[in-house]
């Protein structure tokens, strides 16, 4: 039931993030420090993918040409909603991980502890061989000395 309500309520999350990224895209457009953030990230990104793309061709860069600030703002902004999304998801993900290694400790000490139980009872058992032994060894020393 618990894993349940978790996976679903990680479910919810991370459909409810796409639409939060939209606020956030919108929160940033709307500030005027929001845009000189967009700007500075859409102008960062456009001048990361465009290297890469020339180098991927085999082409050495020598100069990138800056988008207009209109454009540099919308690849900001989709870049901050992707990043919101993909940070909501990979949190999800490092969760559901801890959660299951919690749970994976969780099961390894239950089995731990019964094998200590198993070797207590095995001792125990050991002990009570040990003494009716020894019990019937006197009673054969003393039937012996009769």
């Amino acid at each position: 039931p618990k894993s349940r309500i978790s996976k679903l309520a990680s479910l919810a999350i991370k459909t409810l993030s796409k639409p939060m990224s939209k606020r956030v895209k919108h929160y940033f457009m709307q500030s005027q420090v929001g845009q000189e953030v967009l700007v500075v990230i859409g102008q960062t990104t456009h001048n990361v993918t465009t290297r890469m793309q020339i180098w991927s061709a085999g082409y050495k860069v020598k100069n990138i040409q800056q988008l207009e600030p209109e454009k540099a703002i919308s690849q900001g902004a989709e870049f901050i909603g992707e990043f919101f999304i993909f940070s909501v998801a990979g949190s999800l993900v490092v969760w559901e991980y801890d959660k299951s290694k919690k749970k994976e400790v969780k099961k390894d000490l239950g089995v731990q502890n019964q094998i200590v139980d198993v070797r207590n009872s095995l001792d125990e058992r050991l002990d009570a061989l040990e003494k009716k032994l020894d019990r019937l060894e006197k009673s054969l020393v003393v039937l012996n000395e009769s």
